[in-house]
């Protein structure tokens, strides 16, 4: 890879070859516009956000990352993981547990057909936890932390980090911020001492781009 490159354009390069992942922008894109409406409870998911859906990765737009190239060339290895993560176990299993619990509220249609109670399963459309979701961001927060660690020496502000299980950035999924500590503690051991690719295998590769670098 260039050295020439910007750090982002590596990671994009790579995206593309190893996992024909491609950048699209949310301005540009009506479905990404309607998702914002119906996210209301999150209402920087347009202008602040980064989304992952399949192999495209959605960033708020074209002025944003050119304005944060630099943040932005980690924020693409995170939604990498994802990426590799649901080739990995198939896009129907990732997105179901993604979206679980959240998504058995859709039961709540068949009202119509077996009566009221099936309303109960509106109860799902709450802020649940969701153990799926943690599970899957916690590793993408683990390689936004490498990431962070390969090219500044530190590691994300650990309360920020937090903040995005407990809040309402992923819909309150893991309100359990002692449990969450623990785990990105015990990633951030694996990375410094270089073995974050026992928990995500592509980790070296993904870093490898990040750097410029051929393999590590």
């Amino acid at each position: 890879m260039s050295q020439n490159e910007s750090s982002f354009e590596r990671v994009d390069v790579f995206a593309k070859r190893r996992f024909g992942a491609e950048v699209k922008f949310k301005d540009e894109s009506r479905f990404m516009k309607l998702l914002g409406v119906l996210l209301f409870f999150n209402p920087n998911f347009m202008t602040r956000f980064i989304t992952v859906i399949g192999k495209t990765v959605y960033f708020p737009s074209r002025k944003w990352l050119e304005e944060r190239e630099e943040s932005a060339a980690r924020t693409l290895c995170h939604e990498l993981v994802h990426v590799a993560d649901e080739a990995r176990v198939g896009s129907l299993a990732f997105r179901l547990s993604y979206l679980f619990p959240q998504w058995l509220s859709l039961f709540s249609l068949t009202a119509f057909a077996v009566g009221p109670s099936a309303l109960v399963f509106l109860v799902f459309l709450a802020p649940l936890p969701a153990p799926f979701r943690a599970f899957w961001e916690l590793r993408g927060y683990a390689m936004t932390d490498a990431a962070t660690w390969h090219t500044s020496g530190k590691f994300v502000n650990i309360d920020w980090l937090v903040k995005q299980f407990t809040s309402s950035s992923y819909y309150f999924m893991w309100p359990f911020d002692t449990h969450v500590k623990k785990q990105i503690t015990e990633s951030r051991e694996l990375i410094m001492g270089g073995n974050l690719h026992e928990k995500i295998s592509e980790s070296r590769e993904i870093l490898a781009s990040l750097a410029g670098e051929d393999e590590v």
